[in-house]
């Protein structure tokens, strides 16, 4: 690997050394994000970007001497033009050059972003998934190559096997993270001298949470061993086709080697991929597994530990118990008989209304009931059934819905369910009822039914427009 030193600035580094080096990775921040919002950035726009910053900032600024004096005593301004003029120095930013609106640009230096995203991504991101997102990626980039007219199979040592291979390695790497993980738990549990820090541990620790979401979710989902087996497959068959011929052709173009060299480069890369597929990754989880199983077994003991006063409560019956069996049978039962009076057993109990409560007898002669025979008349049958139509009248007729619309809409020709106002149960009726009705003789409205749901106060209903009918 070539010296990186020969590359950047031999100052590059000093912004994370001096004292004001939050303000400075907050400001580079800033100019980072404003860059993505504009086509090119001035330095007139970098520098309302930091002042802006710096007149909210949170931070204090020290006195410091960069080459121009930047400190808490000189204004957003002043500070805002000392520290692009310190970034320009160390190379974040690049060198002045005038642009097309005639004052400099001032953009965030290659090097600068990468390093910026790299620590981001090391120190800020969330490891939630990590692992199963890395088997999704080399499942995906794999089943895409062998699709028809694939991109990937266009640069096949560039698109396939180096993304695999990269994801295999962050693989490894988030493995081990997920280790050190139940390292630090257990020096943290061991740590633990009361119930309350047991509590703290359990409730608001967030590195016990993210571990534990992401081991179960691997090992419960029962999707990833499904996975791992396929691409042990896919890996297998892209080693026998065409592709593989391609990718030793790639190779040699990009680093002009022989292909003898070529093919042993590839060949190892695949090596590795064949040996962590079906190797190292059991080998890991295994691992993972028993420390999981300690980790409890220790939480457990020290638990019980920490309740007990540090006494394993365990360990002394145990040697009392012994020491009795060893008795006499007169000493024995003196012993019982003094271990019984240094503890209280009590039984407690509830005596609910059922079980107070007395039977019911049932009558063992009732009384046989029978049905009157009899029939009723043609006007005594009439007569009953217009007491009931006029008791219980129609309260959703046509003529009823007709004359609700009509004060509903008034001299407008359409109306919305969400304009309406659909208040109480009725209501909601009486738009179900115009549906049942639309397009009926006499009825006047029609009833338009549109695309997704509306949310009234008395229940869900789908978007309709009632529209008054032309006559």
């Amino acid at each position: 690997m070539k010296s990186f030193f020969k590359l950047i600035d031999e100052k590059f580094f000093n912004p994370f050394c001096c004292r004001n080096k939050e303000i400075y990775i907050a400001c580079i921040d800033q100019l980072i994000e404003k860059s993505k919002e504009i086509p090119v950035l001035y330095e007139i726009d970098a520098r309302n970007t930091l002042i802006l910053y710096l007149k909210n900032c949170e931070y204090t600024i020290e006195t410091e001497n960069i080459g121009e004096e930047v400190g808490s005593g000189k204004s957003p301004q002043e500070n805002a033009s000392a520290i692009l003029r310190y970034f320009r120095i160390c190379g974040w930013i690049t060198p002045q050059e005038v642009g097309r609106s005639g004052d400099n640009i001032a953009s965030v230096s290659a090097y600068c972003r990468k390093l910026i995203d790299a620590i981001h991504k090391i120190f800020d991101r969330d490891a939630n998934g990590a692992i199963t997102n890395h088997i999704f990626s080399m499942y995906d980039i794999l089943k895409s190559s062998f699709g028809k007219d694939s991109g990937r199979a266009i640069r096949p040592y560039l698109n396939i096997l180096v993304p695999l291979v990269e994801n295999e390695s962050d693989l490894k790497n988030d493995l081990l993270i997920l280790k050190d993980s139940i390292r630090e738990i257990m020096r943290v549990v061991l740590k633990m001298a009361d119930a309350n820090s047991f509590g703290q541990f359990l409730i608001k620790d967030e590195l016990l949470n993210r571990f534990f979401n992401d081991y179960f979710f691997i090992k419960k989902s029962g999707m990833i061993p499904s996975y791992i087996a396929n691409i042990d497959q896919m890996l297998r068959k892209l080693r026998r086709s065409e592709l593989y011929d391609r990718m030793i052709e790639d190779y040699q173009r990009i680093e002009n080697l022989e292909e003898t060299r070529a093919k042993e480069k590839i060949d190892r890369q695949f090596a590795e991929l064949d040996s962590f597929i079906n190797l190292e990754y059991e080998q890991e989880m295994d691992y993972i597994d028993r420390k999981i199983n300690t980790y409890y077994n220790l939480y457990s003991t020290r638990m019980m530990m920490v309740l007990s006063n540090n006494t394993n409560l365990e360990h002394e019956l145990n040697r009392l118990l012994i020491c009795v069996k060893n008795l006499d049978d007169e000493d024995r039962e003196m012993v019982l008989h003094q271990l019984s009076g240094t503890h209280r057993l009590m039984s407690m109990g509830y005596i609910g209304k059922k079980s107070f409560e007395r039977r019911k007898k049932s009558n063992p002669n009732p009384k046989t009931a029978g049905l009157s025979v009899g029939g009723l008349s043609e006007e005594e049958r009439q007569r009953l059934t217009d007491e009931l139509l006029s008791e219980t009248p129609d309260r959703y007729s046509v003529e009823k819905v007709r004359n609700h619309f009509d004060r509903l809409m008034g001299d407008r020709k359409s109306l919305r369910v969400e304009e309406s106002g659909i208040h109480t149960r009725d209501d909601a009726i009486m738009f179900a009822a115009s549906i049942i009705y639309s397009g009926t003789e006499g009825f006047p409205y029609e009833v338009e039914l549109g695309e997704g749901m509306v949310e009234t106060e008395v229940a869900g209903f789908r978007r309709v427009t009632v529209k008054r009918r032309e006559q």
